[in-house]
């Protein structure tokens, strides 16, 4: 009852199911902001903030943590390939870092693939080819796979076979005697 004496009209129950996703929508997004890059950044700093709070700390992280440190760290260089489209150095060491990812993930073929996109996408970037097609090398080489990692070896010969620089005659002179 009210002051006046009049009844108080009863009230309709809360309709609430819309609440249980909107709450579950905007916890994923609190989620997210943790890889998603700030509006500020830019790619290049996106990316080294991924190496620094994600990769990186991820060596010496143990069981989930390990695991969410490499998620974190393969959702932040799969941003960097979608904002820095104009930067191929920036994006070939992305997805090479994204294959490293990969592989610390037990995702040994996908990171095989990944290392072989950045010589197909990003063929002017040596250092990154290079590093690349070693990785998916060794790896295959490690795995017993020694015929699929003959032809990364193969590659690496031929196209980097010739080049003086010290660094780069090792890594050839290495692979050479793998192909």
């Amino acid at each position: 009852m009210r002051r006046d004496n009049k009844p108080v009209p009863a009230r309709r129950p809360l309709r609430l199911r819309w609440l249980a996703p909107a709450v579950g929508a905007a916890l994923a997004g609190l989620l997210l902001l943790g890889c998603a890059p700030a509006s500020h950044e830019t790619p290049r700093q996106l990316m080294e903030r991924t190496v620094r709070e994600y990769h990186l700390p991820s060596a010496g992280a143990q069981g989930i943590e390990r695991e969410k440190l490499l998620v974190r760290a393969a959702s932040g260089y799969e941003q960097v390939l979608k904002l820095g489209r104009s930067d191929p150095w920036l994006c070939a060491s992305a997805l090479r870092s994204l294959g490293n990812v990969r592989v610390e993930q037990g995702r040994l073929d996908e990171a095989v693939k990944l290392y072989s996109r950045v010589g197909d996408q990003y063929t002017a970037c040596d250092w990154e080819v290079l590093q690349s097609w070693k990785s998916a090398a060794d790896l295959l080489w490690d795995a017993g796979r020694s015929g699929e990692a003959s032809a990364f070896y193969r590659k690496i010969v031929q196209r980097f076979g010739s080049d003086p620089a010290p660094i780069i005659q090792t890594v050839a002179r290495a692979a050479r005697q793998r192909a």
